[in-house]
């Protein structure tokens, strides 16, 4: 898990540890090799110092341009050194501890995005590019073990970024199958009280209109039973799919009961504005009830991730579509979970339910280091998918 977390932070601050290894590569190679000239700082060293931190600042844009010119500058950048006065009097080499950092890390980064087979070339040709400067086989297995040892280490994290790739993939999958099943379980509830009223007026209509005619009545009595049947058939489905919850079927909430929950989430000490402008339109059961839930997930996302930070509250229908807007400031306490890399599986939720409705979803952070939610539910027959 340490492990894990390790490569999720260097993934994240890779832009800035890649300028840190290019200062670092251009101290190790003036700083060493300075204390062995006998007029200190001389301008060639400088300016092989700094060709040192080329491609390392390439290798972020094009890993296969920095791979190249950090194998030129190892057939040719020693010989500019001059012989005995350079860093062969540090550490036996002709060439620099900051080329060797240099090296490294463009051949790490090369296996991080490549297949095996082109790092195994990658490797090759630069380990033959450092034999002109090897006065004996016995200096060959150092430069090996450390080209070597920078391929493995990037393989070993690309493998294990891949995997945890994979297992963030089927987390949101199974995510979203799980919200799937519970949109579907609460459209059921809608769908079933739209049913019952249905059986029920069917069965009024022989009491309140006496006088139909008996081709009317048999029709009747064939909707009657049609309605009836498809009543059975939800609630069998419902069985289903509450089996492995045992959840209660209780009434599912509206949006009437959104100013309820924004009631409750004010008693936690967090300053909300509720706008709620629906007029006279009457809103589906299905889709007041996704807002409801959108609104819930994206005050709980704040609460957790922006504590003490100003929300509001949008909830406006303009030309048919019920538009939902919940915005949090930044962060006035410690956040309850603060690592920013997880995955907000919140955010699949709502996703979910806007898809099913044939909506719109955004959610990204604010200019002030806050955070948004927007959604647009059609109220149509056409917003069903």
């Amino acid at each position: 898990m340490r492990l894990g977390r390790g490569i999720e932070w260097v993934r994240a601050h890779e832009a800035r540890s890649t300028y840190l290894v290019a200062a670092l590569c251009v101290l190790l190679a003036i700083w060493p090799t300075a204390l062995y000239r006998e007029d200190g700082l001389h301008g060639v060293n400088l300016f092989c110092g700094a060709l040192t931190a080329v491609p390392v600042l390439l290798v972020t844009r094009n890993p296969p341009v920095a791979w190249s010119v950090s194998v030129l500058l190892v057939l040719f950048l020693p010989r500019a050194y001059g012989g005995r006065t350079g860093p062969e009097q540090t550490w036996g080499w002709s060439w620099t501890l900051g080329l060797t950092l240099a090296v490294g890390y463009v051949l790490y980064r090369v296996a991080l995005g490549y297949r095996p087979r082109v790092v195994a070339v990658a490797l090759v040709v630069t380990f033959v590019a450092t034999w002109p400067h090897l006065s004996d086989w016995g200096d060959a297995p150092l430069p090996g073990f450390l080209l070597v040892g920078a391929v493995v280490l990037g393989n070993a994290v690309r493998q294990r970024r891949q995997v945890d790739d994979q297992r963030r993939a089927e987390r949101t999958r199974a995510i979203a199958a799980e919200e799937r099943t519970r949109i579907a379980r609460e459209l059921h509830d809608v769908v079933s009280h739209h049913m019952s009223a249905l059986v029920l007026r069917t069965d009024a209509v022989s009491y309140r209109l006496p006088d139909l005619a008996p081709e009317v009545r048999a029709e009747l009595d064939v909707i009657q039973g049609m309605a009836r049947d498809g009543l059975t058939e939800m609630r069998r489905m419902l069985l289903v799919l509450r089996a492995e919850d045992g959840e209660d079927g209780a009434p599912q909430p509206g949006l009437a009961d959104v100013e309820g929950m924004v009631d409750r989430f004010r008693a936690t000490g967090t300053e909300v504005a509720l706008r709620v402008d629906v007029g006279s339109v009457p809103v589906p059961a299905g889709v007041g009830l996704s807002a409801y839930r959108i609104v819930q997930e994206a005050l709980s996302n704040s609460g957790r991730h922006a504590p003490g930070g100003a929300v509001s509250v949008k909830i406006l229908l303009d030309g048919g579509v019920l538009g939902i807007e919940v915005r949090n400031a930044a962060a006035t306490r410690r956040a309850v979970d603060g690592d920013p890399a997880r995955a907000r599986h919140g955010l699949v939720g709502m996703a979910e339910r806007v898809r099913v409705l044939g909506g719109e979803l955004t959610a990204e952070p604010t200019a002030d280091g806050g955070f948004v939610v927007v959604a647009e539910l059609p109220l149509g027959e056409e917003g069903v998918s």
